[in-house]
This record gives C-alpha cells, structure tokens and sequence, in this order.
C-alpha cells in the first residue's frame, strides 16, 4: 500500500511538475487567495446525453470534471490580438480529468501529431473554413490567448466524441527555465546518450540542469528525425519527478513556490477557470498509473509527421473513463 500510495501525489504538485514542462503551470495563481471554494462537488459543469456502445447503454458520468491543459511552443508571452499563424502552437495537449466524488485525477494524452478537423479563423477571429491539420496548429490558427484556448477546447472535444470540456489553462513553454533556475536547478540522471542536445547530457551522468539546459532538455526534438516528439515526451516524464523531488526535498520553498514563482509566469499563461475553481484542485490525486494516450498510429506525411487515431480503441477508452453501463 505504502509503494503505491508513493506513486500518488497532491494533484497540485504533480501538476505543476508535469503542466510547467507542457507549458501550463497557471495553477500558482489561484493559490495565493485565503477565499474558501465555492465549487459545488454536486453539480458538474458537463452535461452530455445517453449513448449506445456495443448493444449497452451508457450515460455520461456527473461526478467528472474536465480540465484541457496546453503547452504552447512560441518563446513569448501569451496575448491576444495574434495574426493567425503568429500565436504559436500546442505542442503539448493533456486532459485532466478529475472524479469529484473519489477526489482522483487521471490524464489523457493527445500527440501533437494528431490529424484532426482544424478550424481556421481571419484576423478579427471569425471562423471561415475547417481544415484536416495536426491537432497542434489549431491553436496558431486563431488569435492568441483566450481566443486560440477556445478553439483549441472545442476541437479537442469534438475529436473526442464531443466530449465535455469545462475549462483550460495554458502557458508557454519560454517559462521552464526561468522556473528551474527559481528553485535551484533540477538534477538529472540520463539513462541513455543526449549529447546531440547538450555535450553535457552524456548517458549514466548525473547533472543539475540550469537555464537553457532545462528548456533544451524538455523541449528539443530532431525535426529530421521520424517522431522525434516520442523522445522529447520520454525526457519530460524524467524531468517531472526530479522538479517534484527538488521541491520536496526543500521545506522552505514548498511552503513559498507559489509565490516565488507565480510573479515570474504569469505573462506566459491564461485560464478561463475561476479562482475557486481553482483552489479545489487542492483536494484532488493524481493517479499517474491510470495516464492514458490517445490510441492511433504515427506515420510520415508528404510535409510532416501524422498521427491517426484508432476510433474503436479510442471508443473504449471514452466508454470506460467517462461513462457508466446503465442497468
């Protein structure tokens, strides 16, 4: 019980740990506030009808919550008013899912890569036509901050079956080493050959990653190489629990990162979520042995890397994460 128990963290931690090298980590804000939450753990934001799956019917589960968290690749702060094509894409895609009556939180994964219907928006952010594109430039094809999280929210949902998405947080990903170096650096040990990214990063070294190693390390991914993104989301899930190891093992800077940090990102990120929203986030889990990926199958396309999703295996994962078997 003890093992298992280690491998569930405070949702908040983890999330930090995992949203900042996705580029999300706006959750410090909300934090600062003494405010008790008024989100109601009996209502859900979600409301989805009844579904038919395999001769059984299913209607969607109330209890859920469903959070998209985005990191945005453009080494700039995030604003509105973007021409599309400026605003940068999400390079990164996570649905957070929490269970507000067993106070548990699971992840879905979405590659970058994903061939999805893409809507495209003019200048003034009026939608004009839908495209199929990866899933990552839907966020560059509106206009930046709130506008481009909506239209990434919505595209999101409807790859998944119109699914309920009831708020989303994003952040760039210029923000990593600026919060690596706020906590002293993070040590890494790398259990196979970096160098191509840093001549540093030699396999079995041990190195507390500063600066612009930090952004590189999580981050860099050979453009010439096929599905390289595998590589960069194998280093990420190595940085994550070395950043939650260092803030743990400092009391001092567990007890204040919220507010050492959150001065230092918040011209990097935008939410849509409120306050209590927010700070109800405290009482989740996350249960990292139930993160999912969206099922499909990388191929090389004419320009770029492709991503196409298995629909049934998708169905079933939809079925049993969102749904309940009626009786």
């Amino acid at each position: 019980m003890e093992g298992r128990d280690s491998r569930k963290k405070k949702l908040l931690l983890l999330l930090f740990g995992l949203l900042l090298v996705a580029g999300v980590a706006v959750l410090i804000k909300f934090l600062l506030s003494d405010s008790d939450s008024e989100w109601d753990d009996d209502q859900s934001q979600s409301t989805i009808g009844e579904i038919t799956y395999e001769g059984h019917r299913y209607s969607y589960n109330q209890s859920l919550t469903n959070i998209l968290f985005l990191g945005i690749d453009n080494n700039d702060v995030i604003r509105e008013g973007d021409l599309p094509g400026d605003a940068g894409q999400s390079d990164c895609i996570l649905l957070l899912t929490l269970n507000r009556e067993t106070k548990q939180g699971q992840i879905l994964q979405i590659p970058r890569d994903t061939m999805t219907e893409v809507d495209l928006y003019d200048a003034s952010g009026e939608y004009y036509t839908t495209v199929i594109e990866q899933i990552t430039t839907q966020y560059a094809y509106a206009t930046g901050g709130q506008n481009s999280c909506r239209a990434v929210k919505k595209t999101v949902s409807e790859l998944l079956y119109d699914l309920p998405i009831d708020g989303y947080l994003a952040m760039d990903m210029a923000a990593v080493s600026i919060v690596n170096d706020a906590i002293g650096g993070v040590t890494v040990t790398f259990p196979e050959d970096y160098t191509r990214i840093d001549p540093a990063f030699e396999k079995g070294a041990t190195l507390k990653l500063a600066g612009k190693q930090a952004y590189d390390f999580v981050h860099y991914r050979d453009t010439n190489q096929d599905f390289s993104n595998n590589g960069r989301m194998q280093r990420q899930m190595l940085y994550v629990p070395a950043m939650i190891d260092t803030i743990q093992g400092n009391a001092k800077l567990q007890e204040n990162y919220y507010k050492v940090l959150y001065p230092l990102i918040e011209k990097y990120m935008v939410t849509d979520l409120q306050e209590d929203e927010m700070n109800k986030l405290m009482e989740y889990q996350l249960d990292m042995e139930k993160t999912q990926i969206l099922p499909g199958e990388g191929k090389k396309g004419e320009k770029y890397e492709e991503f196409y999703v298995d629909e049934e295996k998708l169905k079933k994962i939809l079925i049993e994460t969102f749904y309940i078997l009626e009786k």
